[in-house]
C-alpha cells in the first residue's frame, strides 16, 4: 500500500510516496535591531526590525515560501538579546543533519571594540554592553561565533545574510566602525553568504523603500525578480540579482556548493507535481563526481565524525558479516533514504546487503542506469550519480569487479550537500567499505584519510594535520613484543638466545605486525615515517628495559628495532634515540637499528646528495655509529631494494634474510651467497669475525632444514620454530627446546 506523507503545509518539501521521507529540515533565524545595546552611541535605525519581519513574511508566504511556521525564529527589538540568540543558533547547529538547511539573517549595526586587535565584528543586539566586552569578549553575538560554532558545526547547507547598517561617526565612544564582512574572509564548506559592504558615515536605509537598501532588493529577488524559468529563486540567484542592482559600495557574495541550487522561494504548484527543491539538472543522465578537496575539508571531517564518533550512530550486531555492519552506518552518516551493496552482472541485479527500506523493484530503473555505467567505468570512475525526472538520485560507488560482475555501493537520495562533494565522497565510501568499522575504528578512519591522500595527493592543511594527529593515536595504540634470535649449535648447551627483536602489535592475540597501519606512513611522507619510527622506538626501548629488569638473565641481551632510511636521515629521530636510551638507562651498545631493504636509499623529492647514494648513506651511518655508539643491520634482505652492493658496502654488524628467500627455488644458492658476503671483510683481514647472518621467519614448514642452514655457516635463526612466541616479557629457552634444536642442527630429526 502506498501512503503519501505530507506536512501541514507542503511547500519546501518533497512529497513522500510510500516510505519516502522529507529530505531536510529548513530552519531560519531572523534578527532585526533598531536600537542596540547599552551606551553604544549608535544612531537608532528605523527599518531593521521591519526588514526582519518582511523577510519572515516571504519565507512563510503561503504561495511562494519554502519554510514552515515553527521553523522560523525571529528576534526583534528588546527580545533580540545575544544570549538567547546564541543558545538558539548553537542548538540548531548541534541538532543538524547533513540534509538540513539553515538561514541566518541580521539587520542592524555592527561594531568592533577599539581594544580588539582583530577584525572580529559584533552584531549589535538590544542588550550588547560594549564596555563589558573587554572583560568578557564572548558576551555578545560575535562573528567568530557564527563562523566557528554555528556554520562550521552545522552538518548541512548554511546561509548568512548581513544587512548591517554603518553607524557613521561614533560620538565620544571607544568604538570604531568596520565592515562586518571583514571577519568573513575565511570560507566555510557548504556555506554561502551575502554581506552588505559599508563605507562613509551614512546609514544605508532608504525612506523611499522603507527598508534597508540591501533588504529591499532581497525582497524583490525573493518575490520573483530573480526567479528562473520555473519561477524558483535559489540563494545563488538571489545573491546575483542583488549584486547587479548598482548598490554602492557593492555587496559581497560568497556563493559555494549548494548555494546555487538551494531554493528559498518558488511559485505555487500542485501537490502531485511538486518535486525536490534541489532536483538535479539533466535528469536521467550520469555525471562524473567532481574534485578537488580544497573547499571540502570541514565536510570531510564532519562525515568522518558521523561515521566513527557520533553518539547517535546506529549500532550493529557483532554477528553481522560482509557489508551488513557498514550500510546502516553509511545511511545514517549521509542522511540517505537507504543504502545497499548491490552486485551487477549483465542485466541481473542482486542485493548483497541493504538497509530495511531499500526497495530493489521500485529503484530498478535507476539501478539499471547505474549498472550500465558501473560496468563501463568500473576502473575509470570512482563513483557516479544517476537521477530521474522525479528528483530521485542514486550514488553508485564500484567496490569490486570480477569478469562481468561488479559489486557496488548504492546510496539512495543521500543529503544533497554531501552528495555535491563528488569524487572525494566516492573515495571515502570505498575506503570505508574496506575498513573494519566496529572492530578497529581508529585504523579504519586512518585508512579513509590515507585513501584521500593516495587519490588526491596534497590535502588541505587542516586535513593533513588531522591525519597526522590521528596517525599518532594509531601508532600510540600499539605495543611492543620481543621475539628471540636463536644461536644454533650442535650441542644443547650451545643453543641460546643471542638477542631480541622488538615487534609492534595492536592486539593481545595478534601474531603478525600491523603492516597495514605501519605502511600507511609511506603514503604521507617523511613526517609520518619519522614520527612512526620515533614513537615505536621509544616504546621498544622503555618496554625492553622494563622486561629486562624483570628477567633472570645475567646481563642485557642486545635489542634490535626496525627503522626506515628516511628516519636515519632525520636529526629529530636520532635525538629521540639518544633521549629514549638515557631515559631507560640502557647502554647504547645493546641497540641495533635494522634498516629495511624495502626502503630505497636515494634522495627524497627536492633533495640533492653530493655523493652517490650508497656513499652518502655509508658516511651517514659511520658518523651515527661513532656519535651514538649504536650499531646497524640490514633487514628483509631478499625483497624490495636488496642488492649485494648495499649489503657489502654499508657498515652493518649483521644481515637479516627475509623469510621469502626460504621459499625461493634457489634458496641454498642465495643463502650461500649472503654467507660469503658476510665473511668478505673478515676474509680480507678488515674485520676480526664475519658479520652474523640471521634467517628470519623460520618455522617447521620451511623447505630447508636447520642442518642445511648451519652447514652454510649461518648460525642464527629467528621465528616460531623454537616454541617461544613473541612476548612482552623475556623468556629463556627450555632445556627440551634446546635439545630439540640441537638435534635438528645435527640432522637427526
Amino acid at each position: 500500500m502506498s501512503v503519501a506523507l505530507i506536512s501541514r503545509r507542503d511547500r519546501g518539501r518533497i512529497i513522500v510516496w510510500g516510505f519516502r521521507m522529507a529530505p531536510s529540515r529548513r530552519r531560519a533565524v531572523l534578527i532585526g535591531v533598531n536600537q542596540g545595546g547599552h551606551d553604544v552611541h549608535l544612531p537608532a535605525l528605523r527599518y531593521a526590525e521591519r526588514d526582519a519581519q518582511a523577510i519572515r513574511g516571504v519565507l512563510l508566504d503561503e504561495t511562494i515560501g519554502t519554510f514552515d511556521d515553527g521553523d522560523v525564529t525571529m528576534y526583534i527589538g528588546a527580545d533580540a538579546n545575544w544570549r538567547g540568540i546564541k543558545t538558539k543558533l548553537r542548538e540548531l547547529a548541534l541538532d543538524s543533519g547533513p540534509s538540513d538547511v539553515l538561514l541566518v539573517y541580521f539587520a542592524g549595526h555592527a561594531l568592533v571594540p577599539e581594544w580588539s586587535n582583530q577584525l572580529d565584528a559584533y552584531l549589535v543586539t538590544a542588550d550588547l554592553d560594549p564596555d563589558g566586552l573587554r572583560r568578557e569578549p564572548d558576551n555578545g553575538l560575535r562573528m567568530a561565533f557564527l563562523k566557528r560554532d554555528v556554520f562550521e558545526t552545522f552538518a548541512g547547507a548554511s546561509f548568512l545574510i548581513l544587512d548591517c547598517c554603518q553607524a557613521g561617526a561614533y560620538l565620544d565612544a571607544d568604538l570604531r566602525h568596520t565592515e562586518a564582512m571583514q571577519t568573513y574572509r575565511t570560507q566555510v564548506d557548504r556555506h554561502s553568504a551575502l554581506l552588505a559592504c559599508r563605507s562613509g558615515s551614512a546609514a544605508r536605509e532608504s525612506e523611499e523603500y522603507a527598508h534597508g537598501v540591501l533588504t529591499h532588493h532581497l525582497l524583490r529577488a525573493l518575490r520573483g525578480a530573480a526567479a528562473d524559468d520555473s519561477g524558483r529563486v535559489s540563494f545563488g540567484q538571489m545573491a546575483t540579482f542583488v549584486a547587479e542592482q548598482g548598490i554602492e559600495p557593492p555587496p559581497v557574495q560568497l556563493v559555494q556548493m549548494w548555494g546555487p541550487t538551494t531554493v528559498l522561494a518558488q511559485p505555487p504548484v500542485s501537490r502531485h507535481d511538486r518535486q525536490s527543491l534541489s532536483s538535479p539538472a539533466n535528469p536521467g543522465t550520469t555525471r562524473p563526481c567532481k574534485s578537488p578537496l580544497e573547499d571540502q575539508s570541514s565536510s570531510i571531517l564532519q562525515l568522518l565524525g558521523r561515521v566513527f564518533r557520533s553518539e547517535t550512530r546506529p549500532t550493529q550486531p557483532p554477528q553481522q558479516t560482509g557489508y551488513a555492519d557498514r550500510v546502516e552506518i553509511m545511511r545514517y552518516a549521509l542522511g540517505a533514504e537507504s543504502v545497499a551493496a548491490v552486485e551487477f552482472s549483465g542485466t541481473a541485479i542482486r542485493v548483497v546487503n541493504a538497509t530495511p527500506r531499500f526497495d530493489k523493484e521500485e529503484l530498478r530503473p535507476l539501478l539499471e542506469l547505474s549498472s550500465a555505467d558501473a560496468m563501463k567505468y568500473r576502473t575509470g570512475m570512482p563513483g557516479h550519480i544517476v537521477s530521474n525526472d522525479e528528483g530521485r538520485r542514486i550514488l553508485c560507488v564500484p567496490l569490486l569487479h570480477e569478469d562481468d560482475k561488479v559489486l557496488a555501493l548504492t546510496l539512495v537520495d543521500p543529503a544533497p550537500a554531501l552528495l555535491d562533494m563528488g569524487e572525494p565522497l566516492a573515495v571515502m565510501l570505498r575506503a570505508m567499505c574496506d575498513a573494519n568499522f566496529l572492530g578497529d575504528p581508529l585504523q579504519a578512519e586512518m585508512r579513509v584519510m590515507t585513501a584521500l591522500r593516495t587519490a588526491f595527493g596534497r590535502l588541505p592543511l587542516s586535513l593533513y594535520e588531522y591525519a597526522f594527529s590521528l596517525y599518532q593515536k594509531l601508532v600510540g595504540s600499539m605495543f611492543m613484543v620481543f621475539q628471540p634470535v636463536v644461536e644454533l649449535a650442535l650441542r644443547p648447551t650451545g643453543v641460546s638466545i643471542q638477542s631480541f627483536e622488538a615487534l609492534a602489535r595492536r592486539g593481545d592475540h595478534e601474531t603478525r605486525a600491523p603492516l597495514g597501519a605501519l605502511q600507511m606512513a609511506y603514503a604521507w611522507g617523511d613526517r609520518f615515517i619519522i614520527e612512526r619510527d620515533a614513537l615505536l622506538l621509544t616504546k621498544a626501548i622503555h618496554s625492553y628495559a622494563a622486561a629486562d629488569a624483570a628477567t633472570s638473565y645475567q646481563g642485557t641481551k642486545p635489542l634490535s628495532v626496525n627503522v626506515a632510511v628516511r628516519s636515519l636521515l632525520s636529526d629529530a629521530y636520532l635525538a629521540q634515540v639518544s633521549k629514549a636510551l638515557i631515559e631507560a638507562d640502557m647502554n647504547p651498545r645493546t641497540l641495533t637499528l635494522e634498516i629495511s631493504e624495502q626502503d630505497a636509499i636515494e634522495p627524497g623529492p627536492g633533495e640533492r646528495w653530493l655523493q652517490e647514494p650508497l656513499v652518502y648513506f655509508h658516511r651517514r651511518l659511520t658518523t651515527l655509529a661513532r656519535d651514538l655508539r649504536i650499531t646497524f643491520a640490514v633487514d628483509d634482505f631478499g625483497v624490495g631494494y636488496a642488492s649485494l652492493a648495499r649489503m657489502a658496502e654499508l657498515p652493518l654488524t649483521q644481515i637479516k634474510v627475509d623469510r621469502a628467500v626460504l621459499h625461493h627455488p634457489l634458496v641454498m644458492e642465495e643463502l650461500a651467497l649472503v654467507a660469503r658476503v658476510a665473511r668478505h671483510a673478515a676474509d680480507l683481514g678488515h674485520a676480526h669475525t664475519p658479520r652474523p647472518v640471521i634467517v628470519e621467519g623460520y618455522d617447521d614448514a620451511a623447505p630447508v632444514s636447520l642442518r642445511q642452514i648451519y652447514d652454510l655457516g649461518i648460525h642464527h635463526v629467528q621465528g616460531f620454530f623454537c616454541g617461544n612466541t613473541a612476548s612482552t616479557s623475556l623468556h629463556d629457552l627450555d632445556e627440551s627446546v634446546r635439545e630439540r634444536i640441537a638435534s635438528l642442527v645435527r640432522g637427526e630429526k
